[in-house]
């Protein structure tokens, strides 16, 4: 096995991704948007073919940027294959955010009917299979523990459209907050908004995005891993991550923090509901295997269960295989191949893994991503996996100083030559001595620093000098 994997990293390190590895990657691309959007419109149900308007916008721009590029450095490349798979991607984006506008707020809406249901005290929870898959969304299952209700009972009060601007704006906020932890830096903030997983999660108002900073602060904070099964309860699997570092205090912590939001909530909601809860997800999942669109495109919808678990705990242990904030990130994308349902805002777990790629396949992973989700979104995560077992694939850090000089630039990747994941997170303090001392609480995280660790451009935008 080691030597299949040895000649493996040796044939994707003979890629040329400057020259035609990049622009063979570019060509897959290319054809992967084409292929999977072949019966898709844009806007949806205008019979304008998405891959049409794709390729004309994706011409245009690729001329414009050529020209740009000439023009800027006349003696370097008109233009770089992670420059046309950045070119491919973005429009993409644009049309799938487009693609995907409709019924807005409508998971905030679930939960709204929940909070409802819970104050008129009329059933909350799924108590018979469904037969037909509702066409309006808020419609849809609450599954969430009966902790959440009196919250969203609160909530149901206040005026609709308030209740849905501070939903808005809290989730952006949030979400915003966990990209910059885990090291973007302001000025790629707003191509991420448009980023298909954070657009639709901001669209249909998804908890997965005010949660995701319960992830992003991890590596300070542990108990956010473990309050984080609150709302959805495999993403606890990050909470693995403490377990590997031995950071004991705060595992209490989290757990403990969970126990007091059940006993402060118990007398509001009863045990009833508790049971009226576990009931449900079993209906769910008995409701799933007959209307197969409510597993979105989790693996259950395409594998039998065996399968689907194997390839879970095979992702759980290679993550657990790394240490320090590579295990961490490693976990978020194991959770997404752990989630029983998946839609696209699931895969916002995934991106400290995406920023741990060398910048082309990091824009890979990005393209696969920006097309309407689906299957095909599973390609991303492939890409993911196969770079733990490739280490080509993924870029230099700040442990390979010493191969800096001979390291290979980084353009376009947001985090620089050498910066990682969580890049503001100490490693002496929180994972090294840390497994004596990690469970100590560390209040500055970063965020009011600079954006740049040394003189370099972070996204190593610089054609006149090398990045590396």
């Amino acid at each position: 096995m080691t030597d299949r994997r040895s000649v493996l990293t040796g044939i994707v390190r003979t890629i040329d991704l400057e020259r035609s590895g990049g622009w063979a990657l570019v060509a897959v691309l290319a054809v992967e948007v084409m292929v999977v959007t072949r019966s898709t419109d844009v806007p949806n149900g205008s019979g304008i073919p998405y891959w049409g308007v794709w390729l004309v916008a994706v011409a245009a721009s690729l001329v414009v940027a050529s020209l740009l590029a000439a023009h800027l450095r006349p003696s370097g490349p008109w233009l770089r294959p992670v420059e046309a798979l950045a070119i491919l991607a973005v429009v993409a984006m644009v049309l799938s955010d487009v693609t995907m506008a409709w019924q807005p707020l409508r998971d905030l809406g679930i939960y709204l009917k929940a909070g409802e249901h819970f104050r008129d005290g009329s059933a909350v929870y799924l108590q018979t299979p469904l037969a037909v898959q509702p066409v309006d969304r808020t419609s849809y299952p609450f599954l969430y523990p009966p902790c959440t209700l009196p919250f969203l009972g609160a909530l149901s009060v206040l005026p609709l459209e308030l209740v849905q601007a501070l939903w808005v704006c809290c989730s952006l906020g949030l979400g915003l907050l966990a990209l910059r932890l885990f090291g973007l830096p302001r000025r790629w903030l707003v191509a991420a908004v448009l980023w298909p997983p954070l657009f639709q999660g901001l669209w249909v108002g998804n908890v997965a995005v005010p949660a995701l900073a319960l992830y992003a602060i991890g590596p300070w904070l542990g108990a956010g891993l473990v309050l984080g099964a609150i709302f959805k309860p495999y993403t606890s699997l990050a909470a693995l991550w403490l377990v590997a570092e031995r950071r004991w205090m705060q595992i209490a912590a989290g757990a403990g923090a969970m126990l007091l939001l059940v006993a402060a909530t118990v007398p509001l909601t009863g045990l009833t509901l508790w049971t009226d809860w576990l009931s449900a997800l079993g209906v769910y999942q008995t409701s799933q295997r007959s209307l197969p669109g409510l597993y979105g495109f989790g693996l259950p919808r395409f594998v039998p269960f065996a399968v689907y678990a194997a390839l879970a705990v095979a992702a759980v242990a290679a993550a657990l295989r790394a240490r320090g904030k590579d295990s961490l990130a490693r976990l978020g994308t194991a959770t997404v191949v752990a989630s029983p349902s998946l839609f696209g805002h699931g895969l916002l777990v995934a991106v400290p893994s995406m920023l741990s790629l060398r910048s082309p396949w990091l824009w890979l992973a990005i393209g696969f991503l920006s097309t309407p989700d689906g299957l095909q979104w599973w390609l991303a995560v492939v890409v993911v996996a196969a770079s733990w077992a490739l280490p080509a694939m993924r870029r230099a850090t700040a442990a390979d100083a010493t191969q800096r000089d001979t390291a290979a630039p980084e353009p376009l990747h947001p985090l620089g030559a050498t910066q990682e994941p969580w890049p503001r997170f100490s490693a002496e303090r929180n994972l090294g001595r840390g497994r004596g001392s990690g469970d100590r609480q560390v209040v500055d995280i970063g965020l009011a620093e600079d954006d740049r660790v040394t003189g370099e451009r972070p996204d190593g935008l610089d054609a006149d000098r090398p990045v590396a």
